[in-house]
């Protein structure tokens, strides 16, 4: 037996039965103009939730940033305060 001739024939076999599968095949079904709006809308429903949300991070990063700049503020008090109490503890102590 030919093993090459085999193989051969196999693939022909093989390429004759995925032709005729792939022509038989239904193809999808049409577009309607009611497919196309329910569509549109869908997108245009989810561009306004997707705005909504970026609008609202950047409320929460304007806000974060406020928190951030008044955090460091109250840093720089409570630096500025320690190390007036450190001096005033070292002129005590000098005494």
């Amino acid at each position: 037996m030919n093993v090459k001739g085999s193989i051969f024939k196999l693939s022909a076999v093989a390429l004759a039965l995925g032709l005729m599968a792939g022509c038989a095949h239904k193809g999808p079904p049409p577009v309607t103009p009611d497919d196309v709006a329910k569509a549109q809308a869908a997108a245009d429903a989810a561009m306004a939730a997707a705005t909504k949300a970026q609008n609202s991070a950047a409320a929460a990063e304007r806000t974060a940033n406020a928190a951030m700049n008044t955090a460091e503020d109250a840093k720089r008090a409570a630096d500025a305060c320690s190390e007036r109490c450190g001096r005033m503890t070292e002129k005590v102590m000098a005494k």
